[in-house]
């Protein structure tokens, strides 16, 4: 016979995904936290840039321990509110039991959902065209690979930075920056020239301060395949004017919808500020009100005692 054990099995690997982070946690905090639990070799908090202008919503954590037992121990900490979330802790299986470094962590999360709205899955890129990262830390850049730039004779990619997530890249790589453009062309006219390369998604000015004056647009396809004919359009004569068109570092800014409860939001506290001034306004005003009615009154008393003499006389 075989003898069985009642001991749980020790687990394989020696790092935990921590889920569903605040964004505002810190790398100290969750060093603090899970410190309690055993001897920790490395930690690491995605996504680690700390930027206003890119909004995050949650954060995902690693956390790898000398100890592979700490593992289990770990995952008694789900549902453990730390700020304002409940925690989610899961093992993070690898063949070299590493912690994955910042882009493969965020393709993770976005493939599997685990932190809702980190990063979305929305990735329009060709199955050709590929990401990786090359460099190493903290030196670490995106490079982009489309062997149809290759067969075409067309400039390469630019890195990106490695903290830029699936979508943004994928909207960058779909994105052209056209310089040397006429001052009196418009967008409606960019539009129609480039529509021969593809269906063209947005359009936007961007101007720099030089001497020359030179302007420049910002053109996004909807599909990166276009990109091909659209670049073969550079030294093309638009409005007068020979045209640069090269690849983007950056996409267009797009106005971001405000759900219905944010919006909700805005108008119960305009609302509230409306409110606020007419009880100013109010405040302000009362004591007129009542300095007048009691002129008023003596105006009448006044008048009543004039008529009372005069009735005597």
């Amino acid at each position: 016979m075989t003898a069985q054990s009642d001991q749980p099995a020790v687990p394989t690997t020696k790092v935990v995904q921590i889920t569903n982070i605040a964004p505002q946690a810190t790398k100290d905090q969750m060093q603090t936290l899970f410190g309690f639990l055993g001897k920790i070799e490395d930690i690491r908090l995605y996504p680690t840039i700390r930027d206003v202008s890119v909004p995050v919503q949650s954060r995902i954590c690693y956390v790898k321990f000398f100890d592979a037992i700490c593992v289990g121990v770990a995952q008694h900490m789900t549902n453990t509110v730390f700020i304002d979330r409940a925690l989610i802790v899961t093992p993070y299986n690898s063949t070299t039991n590493d912690i994955p470094d910042e882009y493969r962590a965020l393709e993770i999360a976005a493939q599997a959902s685990v932190v809702p709205g980190l990063y979305g899955n929305n990735s329009k890129l060709p199955p050709h065209v590929t990401n990786q990262i090359e460099g190493t830390q903290p030196n670490q850049v995106i490079t982009t690979h489309d062997p149809a730039l290759v067969a075409n004779n067309l400039p390469m990619y630019p890195p990106l930075p490695i903290n830029y997530d699936s979508v943004r890249i994928e909207e960058i790589r779909r994105t052209l920056l056209i310089s040397n453009l006429d001052p009196s062309v418009t967008a409606q006219q960019i539009i129609d020239f480039f529509s021969k390369a593809g269906d063209v998604k947005y359009v936007r000015f961007c101007k720099k301060e030089l001497e020359n004056g030179i302007n420049y647009a910002l053109i996004e396809f909807s599909e990166q395949t276009s990109i091909i004919n659209a670049l073969k359009l550079n030294g093309v004569e638009m409005g007068g004017k020979s045209i640069t068109v090269g690849h983007s570092t950056v996409n267009i800014d797009k106005p971001q919808a405000k759900s219905n409860e944010a919006a909700q939001r805005e108008i119960e506290e305009a609302m509230t500020r409306v409110k606020e001034a007419q009880n100013l306004i109010s405040a302000a005003i009362d004591p007129v009100i009542g300095i007048l009615s009691k002129d008023k009154k003596r105006g009448r008393s006044r008048s009543r005692s004039r008529r009372r003499s005069r009735s005597r006389s």
